[in-house]
């Protein structure tokens, strides 16, 4: 009878070492399919590169945007307030 409960519980252990095994190459093999999309998709996309004058260029055009809708906003708000 122990030796029955023995043959039992190894077949039971085989077989959940095979389910996991079918999960595991299921996992891997999906895995390898989204690294190729991720690959075919890094290379559809084109990054210009920019260089730091014109990163600055941009900052200082969109300071100078939020400055001046500051200042129409402080002439609405206070139209009596006179500048230094």
């Amino acid at each position: 009878m122990e030796g029955d409960s023995l043959k039992l519980n190894f077949e039971i252990a085989l077989e959940k070492i095979d389910t996991l095994s079918e999960h595991n190459q299921a996992l891997l093999d999906r895995i390898q399919d989204l690294e190729f999309e991720l690959s075919r998709a890094k290379s559809e996309i084109k990054i210009e590169s920019i260089t730091p004058q014109d990163r600055f260029n941009d900052v200082s055009a969109g300071a100078e945007a939020a400055m001046k809708r500051y200042k129409q906003f402080l002439k609405k708000e206070f139209p009596n307030a006179k500048s230094k």
